[in-house]
This record gives structure tokens, C-alpha cells and sequence, in this order.
């Protein structure tokens, strides 16, 4: 019964290591996210952001100003975005989501007239349309 016991051992400690390598190095990520007000002159963008459900506060991002947020994730998550602009404007979207992973450690948001922007391997594309 014991030398079952000893064969067993070692197995389960193995695995125990690797399971914790993974969780700290090949599951976890740090992510970057800068959001950029261009939305024109005495323009504010009024962020509320939730990563995974957590509370990540609220900001306001004047005209021509950028916004960072930075965290670790340690398993795939998402930060969920709401804007709105003097009231007059609202707009939910997803700024990360390590489902995806569109973003390679830095996600750059441009807010503008048009819509707002993400740059993705260096070219700024149309991510989401202001609602009418």
C-alpha cells in the first residue's frame, strides 16, 4: 500500500508545479489600455469601466487628453466600456477582451466625431459608430 502511495506522490506534486507555471506565467497578461479624447474642443468623454465585473471607476477625459488603465489578468477577461459624451452621446463597448486578444499588450482608443477608433498593428480602424 505504501509504495503505491510513493508512486502516486511524485505524479501529484508534477502536476502541482505545472499547474502553478501556468498560472504564472503563461495564462497571466498585463494589459495597456489608453483611451484619447478627439471629440473637439470643451469636449468631455465621461468613462465608466468594469473589468470582469469589477468596479474600475469613472473618468473624465477632457478634449485631447488620454485616459490609462492597467491591469493584470490572470485568466482571459474583458473590460466593458461605457462613454458619454455632455449626455449627449452613449456608447457601451468592449475596450479589451483577452478572448479575442486583438490588442498585443497595448490598446489604443481614438474617441472622435466619426466614431471610435482602435489602432491595430498600426492602422486606426473604425471599432464602433455613435448611436443616433
Amino acid at each position: 500500500m505504501d509504495l503505491i502511495l510513493l508512486r502516486k506522490f511524485p505524479a501529484f506534486i508534477l502536476i502541482v508545479v505545472i499547474i502553478s507555471l501556468c498560472a504564472s506565467t503563461g495564462f497571466s497578461m498585463e494589459a495597456h489600455v489608453y483611451m484619447t479624447n478627439n471629440l473637439g474642443d470643451n469636449t468631455i468623454i465621461y468613462l465608466h469601466c468594469l473589468k470582469n465585473g469589477e468596479e474600475m471607476g469613472h473618468q473624465q477625459i477632457p478634449y485631447y487628453w488620454t485616459c490609462q488603465w492597467w491591469f493584470r489578468i490572470i485568466s482571459p477577461g474583458q473590460l466593458l466600456c461605457e462613454a458619454n459624451v455632455q449626455g449627449a452621446k452613449q456608447l457601451q463597448f468592449m475596450a479589451f477582451d483577452a478572448f479575442k486578444n486583438t490588442c498585443t499588450g497595448d490598446c489604443h482608443w481614438n474617441f472622435t466625431q466619426h466614431g471610435v477608433f482602435q489602432n491595430l498593428n498600426g492602422e486606426w480602424k473604425l471599432q464602433y459608430k455613435w448611436p443616433h
